[in-house]
């Protein structure tokens, strides 16, 4: 008899346990780490990792896929406007954890919050309950961007489902495109390179950085621009000095680089202008990082040295 209370006893505080651990609010329970683009037209998507498997969509130039793993040498697994599938390594370009790109998205966990930076410790913006629908706009190190509620920010991608492009446009959420612009085939060279920069904000600032670990300034720009082949010298003043074709100010378009001195004679600082007078850059100003800022604040207005159009 003691025994069968024993026996009870430990089943029932076994349950409680487990009642207190935490639950996964994940609908496919993987953190999807970067994305890449795709290199030709009609590249199969298929069930899994080999030549011989079903063929469940086909992606072409200008698509861009989420990575959600390397399974082998040969293949990684994707997430394509809800498909899930396989694609060969050689067939997708510019594989990075950082990337711009529109998919619908739908929260798959009970509050789950938006938070203003790619990390846990950041502002939270909103907490969501499942099912809530958001426009993503690109993915950063394991978070999907995100437009909802009038707020721009950052949920975990293991928190969030992507929806098939029929979903997505019944909720009137836009799959085409990056950031609701053309795709990539079709917008220009200096564009792509400005929504690139973009799409690694929140990175944070490293001295003499050249990888998404961390950047210094003119490690951002080096590394922006080799992934469209662009080569260019890898510190700043040497960056105005050698390289591009000096351009006024009021001539800058998306892509063009901007310079700036603090002592108004050496360059020490460069960034990526985006457009509407704003450029992208990696900022050592309290260790902040890859961050937008505009042209025409107090500190650019009086250090802006010059800009320079390298494509």
């Amino acid at each position: 008899m003691k025994t069968a209370k024993r026996l009870v006893v430990t089943i029932l505080l076994a349950v409680i346990v487990i009642s207190m651990l935490p639950v996964s609010a994940s609908a496919n329970g993987v953190i999807a780490w970067g994305a890449a683009d795709i290199n030709g037209s009609g590249i199969r998507v298929r069930s899994g990792p080999g030549l011989t498997y079903d063929i469940l969509t086909q992606v072409n130039t200008g698509d861009t896929v989420v990575i959600i793993e390397r399974t082998s040498s040969e293949w990684y697994k994707v997430n394509f406007h809800g498909t899930i599938g396989f694609i060969s390594v050689p067939l997708l370009d510019r594989i990075r954890d950082a990337a711009n790109f529109n998919a619908g998205g739908k929260i798959s966990g009970n509050s789950v919050n938006m938070r203003a930076e790619p990390n846990t410790t950041s502002n939270v913006l909103s907490t969501n309950s499942s099912g809530t629908v958001m426009q993503i706009i690109g993915i950063n190190k394991g978070w999907y961007k995100v437009q909802h509620g009038g707020n721009t920010g950052y949920v975990r991608s293991d928190f969030m489902t992507i929806l098939s492009q029929t979903e997505a446009a019944e909720q009137n959420l836009s799959t085409t495109g990056s950031s609701g612009s053309a795709s990539s085939a079709s917008r220009s060279l200096g564009q792509q390179i400005a929504d690139y920069g973009v799409g690694l904000t929140g990175i944070k600032y490293v001295w003499a950085g050249t990888s998404t670990s961390g950047f210094d300034c003119s490690g951002f720009v080096t590394y922006v621009l080799r992934n469209f082949n662009i080569r260019v010298t890898r510190q700043s003043a040497g960056m105005y000095r050698d390289n591009g074709v000096h351009i006024n100010k009021s001539d800058l378009v998306a892509g063009d680089l901007v310079f700036f001195s603090r002592n108004g004679s050496t360059v020490s600082h460069v960034g990526i202008y985006i457009g509407n007078g704003q450029y992208v850059h990696s900022s050592s100003s309290g260790g902040v990082g890859v961050i937008v800022s505009s042209l025409s604040t107090t500190w650019a207005t009086r250090t802006f040295f010059g800009a320079k159009r390298v494509i």
